[in-house]
């Protein structure tokens, strides 16, 4: 059919003419500016009503050419040809090439229209969240901007934990994640919230939360939390969720057919409940209105459809007898097929269609897309249906139409004043032909009844097919649209098809605009690009990420235990994927792999290949591929199953990746008589899921030569928190030596070049000849550049002594040399400072020891631990000194007076769970010792290697909170500000980590994937892994979630999940002889 819609096309003239554009209508527009560098653009959204009206949420934080000013401009479409800008700020009319819009720092809600060239610059805060004991003030509730006002904020939460137990739920709110930015206030419920005021102290409840961050009004209204009906018409096994209102959080609504009378007493028995479950429930015998009481009878309703109210405040319901789902159908759609209409907000028997006929047609109406239920009449526009009344002769055209299910009364009202209705043609439907009827075959756009201009559909492609969106089926090929796939803005030009690959996928079009897109829906995976993968089908370097589960049955009765998960990365040779079967019968198992290269969704192309994998010899049998080729492949048993690894040449492919494409893959693992597939059907590529290819991941970078071992160094932190490409680090290097940066402390990716204090170091280059001194290091893993900057030991840098044997946390300082003071003075208060304080520190292989003496003759406190007599610790775990505390390696914590042995530690910081202090009042003021493991801050000790640190000490004399703070190095930002810190170096012990083998190989973990509420098996070679042995689980986060001690003398032993979150997680051994083991296990 392709010949014959280019026939079409030649016979009206459509190729020769030009791609017609919608009148005076801009494209896509973006911001760009000093914000992105100049560099990039961040799109702004388009109103689906008004297509020339641009909003967007922009953070205008960079000012790089000093002027006090963050320029910005408007254009289209990412490029210079059309772009907009003018001189007035915070609105103005932008004009064609004009000048740069200069901005004050901060963050705006701006808008844009590009017909006219008006914008405005509106102050708005960053994304609002809500942070307490419900959280365990460790992460944020994010709340929900509202579209009318983007200042103002709401959010429901459950205010369920009170770990002070002083009665309250203690809450604030603060701008992304960060304390730099809070609010709170001593007023309940409702109140005006103070930068850095007091908590919040709510009853514990459930609440729906207002807040604007413009004036600092907040509203808690107490409320429950969601509704759902349950009853005979869902075997009383599960819950329909009800819909809160939007204006009354305690209203809930929902549409339900009760159609079940199990017990035959004529009745469809049925009751409200809370979050699905039976503690909170509410009942009564009225029916169908009445008043729902805790734990009530059953409601007993009548077999039908109905629109359900209920309110959980007052206990207030209805059931509202209505129809069920209501459609047309009609000679348009050759009667095969349903328009569906929309059920109005108010009247729950009112239906309404807006909809375009471009041809007179026969019509009904009628219930849940069945002929069981149907209504017409002779009358035109207007008449009373009647059940399997006679066809309603419609008139060509646009219309309101009207459709009351109770009366059966309807109506077509002319209306204009939106486009026609919206279809795809392509090669899939032969391009939208006639049938017998005469009426149009395009595949049909559902139209959006709030936005009438715009149209959604999910659809799937059997196969790849070019495409193109059409109005009202015009023959012609005039109303048409085109582009460039997946997403832009459409041009009305019949020869610029879009080339759709086979797949399903979530399609968008507004008529007003031309704006689509093609959301491919299915499984996806993310692929990191890396530097190399050693192929040895044991999948454990640490670039992977293998936790994609394989379950869906493709044949067999689905018995399989295998559990199959994989994972998949990249690089510029090679697409390597990677797997886990828990299948011990390797003579059973195998895999087949298919890979649609360029994903183009239809048969086999040259760009794609099909092979399967023979678990027992790590054979492979390529069925489709290029000529001669076979993927490497290794496979490997594992403790109850195996392993692989697979890599795919791109060269053979005829591929180059690149960062934010996809290709197509799909997975079958074989398990006896049983195939389970990731996506699809088997049937080819256009069933497959999406790889997602990434960008680089550096992983962990560290310094090394032999003397020194590994020496990490740690990424900066992004605006965003995000960690960036830059590495950094501060060592002294105690001679001169060759060292090269290298990843996860494998020889498999290293970087040198000869020449220092700087330079690009290559992959694979030549050792840096390092001098000795004391330097700052820095080291960009993708461009290779990197420096030694001296840094000589100075005042702010403190050395914590090498310790033999391990100091008792008794409070006696006998095994310190206090040698260190609070050299800053007085950084925050008053002074003058009327106490002493010296201290010192001591480390060994597992732990950092301080001990502090203070001389103080008023001891005392209240309130905040920073109110009270307290010495205030400052970690920056990872040395990057780029101000903000990094949730997996900063930290703050304090030991305080009112809190005697138990440290407080910061709870936006890493949370250190491995840590012990001791408050020992003395005869003229008190001693502090606090030991803290290295493992929470991701540290490797040895000598010379060091993090960022400060200490203070603050003093309560009068009563009424803390008189001043003293520090030894730093400011009275240090709680906020790692860049202010001083430096903590290890002194005495080995150069290299105390304990630095890794024995992965030595050790199996099983089952993996494991349960949440089984246990984990290890088993451990005895000759590696000898006598008592620390076992440790962990988070993503660097973050100790389980810690044991076991013997493995027997070389097995288990351990409990104690039904952690689902989850990838790390579990590290370390034997009393140093040897060392970690492995990557998958909590289900």
């Amino acid at each position: 059919m392709r010949k014959n819609l280019l026939n079409v096309l030649l016979v009206f003239g459509l190729l020769i003419a030009a791609a017609w554009q919608m009148d005076a209508q801009c494209k896509k527009v973006g911001l760009i500016g000093e914000f992105t560098a100049w560099s990039a653009d961040l799109e702004m959204t388009r109103d689906l009503d008004n297509p020339s009206l641009f909003t967007a949420i922009v953070n205008l934080d960079v000012d790089s050419d000093a002027n006090g000013f963050s320029d910005v401009k408007f254009r289209e479409l990412g490029d210079w040809g059309v772009n907009w800008g003018d001189a007035a700020f915070p609105s103005g009319t932008a004009t064609g090439n004009g000048p740069n819009i200069q901005a004050p720092i901060g963050n705006y809600f701006v808008t844009f229209n590009c017909s006219t060239g008006e914008y405005s610059f509106t102050p708005a805060c960053k994304n609002i969240g809500l942070i307490g004991e419900f959280t365990a003030w460790s992460a944020d509730h994010e709340m929900t901007r509202d579209a009318a006002n983007p200042n103002l904020f709401t959010a429901m939460v459950n205010l369920n934990v009170d770990s002070d137990g002083n009665g309250f739920s203690d809450v604030k709110f603060r701008e992304l994640g960060d304390w730099g930015v809070n609010w709170g206030d001593i007023a309940f419920p409702a109140g005006v919230g103070t930068g850095n005021g007091p908590n919040i102290q709510a009853p514990v409840g459930n609440y729906f939360v207002t807040f604007n961050c413009s004036t600092g009004e907040y509203t808690f209204a107490a409320t429950c939390q969601n509704v759902g009906l349950i009853g005979e018409f869902t075997a009383w096994s599960a819950d329909l969720e009800m819909d809160r209102d939007a204006e009354n959080p305690d209203l809930f609504t929902a549409m339900v057919n009760l159609d079940v009378d199990s017990d035959g007493n004529g009745f469809s028995d049925v009751k409200f409940r809370e979050l699905g479950n039976w503690g909170v429930n509410w009942g009564d015998s009225a029916f169908p209105t009445g008043v729902g009481v805790a734990n009530g009878n059953n409601i007993q309703a009548l077999i039908g459809n109905y629109y359900v109210t209920f309110n959980c405040s007052t206990g207030e319901y209805n059931f509202v007898a209505t129809c069920g789902e209501v459609s047309m159908i009609g000679a348009f759609n050759g009667w095969n097929g349903d328009v569906e209409m929309n059920r109005d907000a108010d009247d729950p028997n009112l239906w309404h269609l807006y909809r375009s006929w471009n041809k007179d047609s026969q019509v009904k109406f009628r219930q849940n897309k069945d002929w069981v239920v149907n209504w017409g009449d002779s009358a035109w526009p207007t008449g009373t249906g009647t059940p399997n009344g006679p066809n309603i002769p419609l008139v060509a055209g646009k219309y309101d139409v009207t459709f009351n299910c109770q009366t059966a009364a309807y109506a077509f009202e002319a209306n204009d004043a939106y486009c026609g209705e919206i279809g795809l043609v392509g090669d899939f439907n032969d391009w939208g032909i006639e049938n017998a009827d005469g009426f149009y075959t395009d595949v049909m756009l559902k139209r959006d009844p709030n936005h009438p201009s715009n149209f959604s559909l999910t659809y799937t492609f059997p196969s790849g097919t070019l495409l193109l969106f059409r109005e009202d089926g015009d023959l012609t090929f005039f109303d048409v649209w085109g582009g460039t796939f997946p997403s832009g803005t459409g041009v009305q030009d019949a020869s610029q098809f879009l080339n759709v690959p086979g797949g399903t996928y979530e399609i968008t079009f507004n008529c007003l605009s031309g704006d689509f897109n093609f959301n491919r829906l299915g499984s996806s995976v993310y692929a990191p690009k890396v530097f190399a993968i050693n192929v040895d089908g044991k999948a454990d370097e640490n670039d992977w990420n293998i936790n994609e589960p394989i379950s869906k049955v493709l044949a067999g009765d689905g018995s399989s235990t295998a559990k199959p998960i994989f994972g998949v990365a990249y690089n510029d040779e090679n697409l390597y994927i990677a797997g886990i079967i828990n299948e011990a019968n390797m003579l059973a198992g195998g895999a087949v792999i298919g890979i649609d290269g360029d994903k183009s969704g239809g048969d086999y192309d040259a760009h794609d290949i099909l092979f399967g994998i023979v678990a027992a010899n790590a054979g492979v049998v390529v069925e489709v591929g290029p000529s001669g080729y076979s993927p490497e492949v290794k496979t490997s048993p594992i403790a109850g199953g195996w392993s692989f690894e697979a890599a795919i040449s791109w060269e053979k492919l005829g591929i180059t990746p690149a960062a934010g494409s996809q290709i197509g893959m799909d997975m079958v693992i074989v398990d006896g008589a049983n195939q389970l597939i990731w996506n699809g059907s088997g049937n080819g590529p256009s069933s497959f899921g999406a790889v997602n290819l990434g960008n680089l991941a550096c992983g962990n970078i560290s310094m090394y030569a032999e003397t020194i071992g590994d020496v990490s160094v740690k990424p900066t932190s992004n605006a965003d928190g995000s960690n960036s490409t830059t590495y950094v680090g501060t060592y002294e290097f105690e001679s001169a030596m060759d060292i090269v940066f290298r990843k996860d402390q494998s020889s498999t990716v290293s970087w040198g070049n000869s020449a220092f204090p700087s330079g690009t170091a290559t992959v694979g280059g030549s050792s840096i000849p390092v001098t000795a001194g004391r330097y700052r290091v820095s080291f960009g893993c993708l461009d290779g550049s990197y420096s030694f900057t001296p840094e000589p030991i100075g005042p702010t840098v403190a050395k914590s002594q090498f310790a033999n044997n391990a100091p008792t946390m008794d409070g006696n300082l006998g095994e310190y040399t206090l040698s260190y003071g609070m050299d800053a003075g007085v950084v925050a208060g008053a002074g003058p400072i009327n106490n002493t304080v010296t201290w010192g520190s001591v480390w060994d292989g597992n732990n950092v020891y301080f001990g502090i003496k203070v001389v103080d003759a008023v001891v005392e406190g209240s309130g905040n631990p920073w109110d009270n007599d307290a010495i205030e610790f400052y970690f920056d775990g990872n040395h990057d000194s780029d101000g903000k505390f990094d949730p997996d390696y900063d930290t703050q914590i304090i030991m305080y007076y009112g809190n005697n042995d138990i440290p407080w530690v910061k709870a936006d910081g890493v949370q250190i769970t491995d840590i012990e202090g001791k408050w020992f009042p003395t005869s003229n003021g008190y001693n502090v010792e606090l030991r803290i493991g290295w493992d929470g801050f991701g540290f490797a000790p040895a000598r010379n290697r060091t993090m960022g640190f400060s200490i203070g000490n603050n003093d309560s004399d009068k009563g009424i909170g803390r008189d001043y703070q003293s520090a030894w190095a730093g400011t009275g930002d240090n709680w906020n500000n790692t860049g202010v810190h001083g430096d903590l170096q290890l002194a005495g012990g080995t150069l290299s980590e105390v304990f630095e083998a890794y024995f992965n190989e030595s050790v199996a973990v099983y089952p993996n994937p494991a349960a949440s509420s089984t246990g984990i098996h290890i088993e451990a070679d005895t000759e590696i892994f000898t006598g008592s042995t620390t076992i440790k689980l962990y988070n993503l986060f660097g973050q100790v979630v389980s810690q044991t001690k076991a013997d493995l003398s027997s070389g097995k032993t288990e351990i409990q999940t104690g039904n952690l979150p689902s989850g990838n997680y790390y579990i590290h051994l370390m034997s009393q002889n140093g040897n060392q083991a970690t492995k990557q296990i998958i909590i289900e």
